[in-house]
């Protein structure tokens, strides 16, 4: 019984060494990036990591951040997504009014009292189909007269176009201008050859805050031809990403035309099919006057390839010309200490990744830092200090493995005999 518990604690306890994760250092790590800090800027820095430093994240990597010592700095990956702050600002809606075939208005005032910034406006309208050009003019709260109002935004859409026939319904309620202090705002939509006016049931004001940057990455723009779709109205290009740049979540084009609206959509490309796959974003492309949409988002993709199908009926085609992909950037924060020293660096490697001996999260908020200072990184390279991890021990040693495995295997065979042998009655004599 004895021997076998040793044995069995004698291959646990190789397991137990063969597993253990030890502590990173520099060594750990493939390539590197220099980090040029400003002097006197404080303890907290936010690097924003460039496409390739970015790219080096993917596949299940890391990165550490390292003194001129090899001691690690407390550190985190932070992705920038865009979330917008939205602040509401509560409005009575006056004077609406119509003339025939011509011109529809009405105005907003803001109810609360004080200087209220705005820069989007969002109707909600109960008609299916109108492409109304909107100007937006502005007015002080002490003005009165018809020359006090001010151009805030002119050229601007609201669209909707709707085919039950091929499921699509696309609203374009969202008119957006730089952002302004007025008391009044005073909308002027102009339908030509429209015998009602729209059915506009409210309109939200309200200033929205963008938080957080995107890096824009390179796409292979590439015409194709769909077999399975035999609409000639249908125009496909396939979108290539390199594998480098996944994640995407944003497709911006650059189309060549004026005055157009376009049905389109986007899709991930099947290798395996050999055909679109996962549907991502339904829109329609447009651009009228000064407002324009031309672009696919509301999604998360890491296809290395997607595609693009637009809709261009009975009308000439627009040109799409380019086409970039964007997804929120990523940011290395760290805090460094007094006894940090310079220059730091950002250590990559593609090893499997190791939760850190450290929680820099609640660090942060039980100090209460939520700035970061800027910092820029260098270019990567490789790290001259890098040792190649050692091969398991299964690799190493395979006799070993075999032996302690042996062992362990004997050791049970006669535990266990022994035991049957304790658990039988005596013979009765004959």
């Amino acid at each position: 019984m004895r021997r076998a518990t040793a044995l069995l604690l004698v291959a646990l306890g190789t397991a137990s060494v063969a597993g253990a994760e030890e502590r990173r250092s520099v060594g750990d790590f493939q390539s590197r990036a220099e980090i040029e800090i400003a002097p006197g800027a404080g303890e907290a820095y936010g690097v924003p990591l460039s496409a390739e430093a970015s790219a080096a994240l993917k596949e299940g990597r890391e990165v550490r951040v390292f003194d001129a010592r090899g001691r690690e700095i407390p550190s985190l990956v932070h992705s920038a997504y865009a979330r917008p702050e939205i602040r509401e600002r509560p409005v009575s809606v006056f004077n609406q009014a119509w003339n025939p075939g011509l011109v529809q208005t009405l105005a907003v005032e803001l109810t609360d009292r004080g200087p209220q910034s705005v820069n989007e406006f969002t109707f909600e309208i109960r008609d299916e189909q109108y492409n109304a050009s909107v100007r937006v003019e502005g007015s002080d709260e002490s003005s009165g007269g018809s020359d006090d109002w001010r151009i805030a935004g002119d050229g601007l859409h609201l669209i909707r176009h709707t085919i039950p026939g091929e499921k699509i319904d696309y609203v374009h309620n969202v008119l957006r201008i730089p952002t302004s202090r007025y008391r009044r705002y005073r909308f002027t939509l102009r339908q030509p050859g429209r015998e009602e006016p729209l059915t506009i049931e409210s309109v939200s004001v309200r200033e929205v805050i963008h938080r957080g940057t995107h890096l824009t990455l390179p796409v292979h723009l590439e015409g194709w031809k769909n077999p399975r779709d035999p609409d000639k109205r249908h125009q496909y290009w396939r979108l290539g990403l390199d594998r480098a740049y996944l994640g995407v979540n944003r497709v911006d084009l650059t189309i060549f035309g004026t005055d157009y609206a376009r049905p389109a959509k986007l899709w991930a490309w099947n290798p395996e099919l050999s055909r679109p796959g996962d549907f991502l974003d339904s829109t329609v492309l447009f651009q009228y006057g000064n407002d324009r949409d031309t672009g696919f988002g509301g999604f998360t993709s890491d296809a290395e390839e997607l595609v693009m199908m637009i809709d261009q009926g009975d009308d000439e085609p627009i040109p799409v010309a380019r086409a970039r992909a964007s997804r929120p950037r990523q940011q290395v924060r760290f805090l460094m200490g007094a006894s940090a020293e310079a220059p730091l660096a950002l250590y990559f490697t593609p090893d499997v990744p190791r939760d850190p001996e450290y929680d820099l999260p609640r660090r942060l908020e039980e100090r209460g830092i939520a700035a970061f200072a800027s910092a820029e990184h260098g270019p990567l390279t490789e790290n001259p200090a890098y040792r190649l991890p050692p091969e398991p021990l299964s690799e190493r040693a395979p006799q070993l493995l075999y032996a302690v495995v042996g062992a362990l295997v004997l050791g049970l065979g006669i535990y266990l005999a022994r035991t049957l042998r304790k658990g039988l009655p005596p013979e009765e004599p004959s």
